[in-house]
């Protein structure tokens, strides 16, 4: 072997530890990528409400897991913990509004989150936004930190206003 042989040996183990590095940066890009992200439903087509899973998250058309942007309604379904005040009120109220019944999402630019559902914006078939009356009904407050639309924050911003004003559900003063 002599010198050559060990340059060409370390060579080689330079080569399969940088294939190996290129071939771990490929993996995850495509894991990351929109390919392997669950399909988008149509965006501006009435779909049906299969099930309100909670206050803000429901299945649409039998398949879709839409996380409703811009909310978040006290949790129902945590394993180890009894419903949060409120959750089961804004189940409700989701329920009483959309099951079984249409509804129409719009997308922003996040278009899942790290549980893999859809994010979304929910219009009823009366033409309000599902996210921004639970806001005013004070059963989320105002989510913000995401990235959601100018526009959006500041109709949700000013839902919450609302809300906090008339001492609603979550905002309401009796604890």
């Amino acid at each position: 072997g002599g010198i050559m042989g060990r340059t060409w040996r370390s060579r080689r183990v330079r080569f399969a530890n940088f294939s190996g590095v290129l071939a771990g940066v490929f993996l995850a890009a495509r894991l990351m990528s929109p390919i392997h992200s669950p399909p988008l439903p149509p965006a501006g087509v009435p779909l049906q409400v299969d099930r309100v899973i909670d206050g803000d998250t429901l299945l649409v058309d039998g398949r879709f897991r839409i996380r409703l942007l811009g909310v978040n309604t006290p949790e129902t379904k945590h394993p180890d913990r009894p419903p949060e005040p409120w959750g089961i009120e804004a189940h409700q109220f989701t329920q009483a509004l959309v099951n079984h019944r249409p509804i129409t999402l719009e997308f922003d630019r996040e278009r899942w989150d790290d549980y893999r559902r859809i994010l979304a914006y929910g219009f009823l078939d009366d033409g309000s936004l599902l996210n921004e009356r639970l806001i005013l009904e004070g059963l989320s407050p105002a989510v913000i930190t995401f990235p959601i639309r100018g526009d959006r924050r500041r109709l949700f911003m000013n839902a919450q206003d609302v809300a906090q004003r008339q001492g609603l559900s979550l905002w309401s003063r009796s604890e």
